[in-house]
Parts: C-alpha cells; structure tokens; sequence
C-alpha cells in the first residue's frame, strides 16, 4: 500500500470469524450498570479502550479483557461481538481484521495514576462520547456504538 493513500475499513457484520492470525486489533464498548459508556482518557481524546493482540492471545475477548484493564481499570462481564472490521492497511492482499465487543463492567476498580496506559477512565453517556470523538471516522464509530449500546441495553438497569 502507498504511504497517505486511504485506509479502507468495511464491516463485516459481528458474527463474521476471521482467522485469528489475521486479528490485529480488538476493542470493547464498556457499560455500566447505570448505561453509562466506560472510555479511556488518551492524548488523542476520549476513545474506546483497546489495542494491538499479543502472542500469547487465543482469541478476541482475552485481548478485550486486558486492554479494558490496562486502559479503564475495569473488569468486565460476559462480552458480544458487535462488529468485525476489514482493514486493508498493509494493501488488499494482507487483509486484517479489528473485533470490537460490548459489555457490561463488573467491577471499576480504584485508578492509580502513573502504571496504565491512558490518564485515566471517562463514564460518559454514549451520546457525549460520540460528540468529542474525534480519533477516528464518526461515521463508523456511531456504528458501533448504537450497535453496542441496542445489544447491551437489556442488562442495563
């Protein structure tokens, strides 16, 4: 792929499996109890918590798990796939995939400033969040988000 030229990103619906080994990159769409979203405080603005998968990794809701921990400090419940997304970053031989989950949050454990890798969780509703997203396509991120939040919103007391 040509440096600058544009990403594509095509969703695949949430009950397409790619193969692992093609997954580099997973999210989670946090909730509270209350309906709150849960999102990590980064340089780049408010964002859902996720990142790259690592070696160790069998598959998405592991990589989910962690990064929700490394980046919110929060545990989460049962996770739902809400979307597969196709990247043709390294060109359109070399497809790769991003997973992005919803849940619910178990437990928000205490923040210790200084070992995570963001400043710090926002609670926000989905609504707010969607305002001051800026890292990434609005479009896509809305997707996601109306989507994690019609999946979710039965547990949601």
């Amino acid at each position: 792929m040509e440096v600058g030229a544009p990403v594509r990103l095509t969703p695949m619906g949430a009950s397409y499996v790619p193969p692992w080994e093609k997954v580099t990159s997973v999210s989670v769409i946090a909730f509270t109890a209350e309906g709150a979203m849960v999102v990590a405080d980064l340089d780049r603005g408010p964002d859902l918590p996720g990142g790259h998968t690592q070696r160790h990794e069998r598959c998405g809701e592991e990589t989910a798990r962690r990064e929700a921990w490394e980046e919110t400090r929060v545990v989460m419940d049962d996770l739902v796939p809400i979307e597969v997304i196709e990247s043709d970053y390294f060109g359109p031989d070399d497809l790769t995939y991003m997973i992005v989950y919803g849940g619910l949050c178990r437990r928000l454990a205490p923040w210790t400033p200084g070992d995570d890798e963001s400043r710090g969780r926002l609670l926000m509703t989905p609504e707010a969040f969607l305002s001051r997203y800026t890292a990434g396509d609005p479009n896509l991120m809305t997707h996601l988000v109306t989507t994690a939040k019609a999946r979710i919103s039965p547990f949601i007391s």
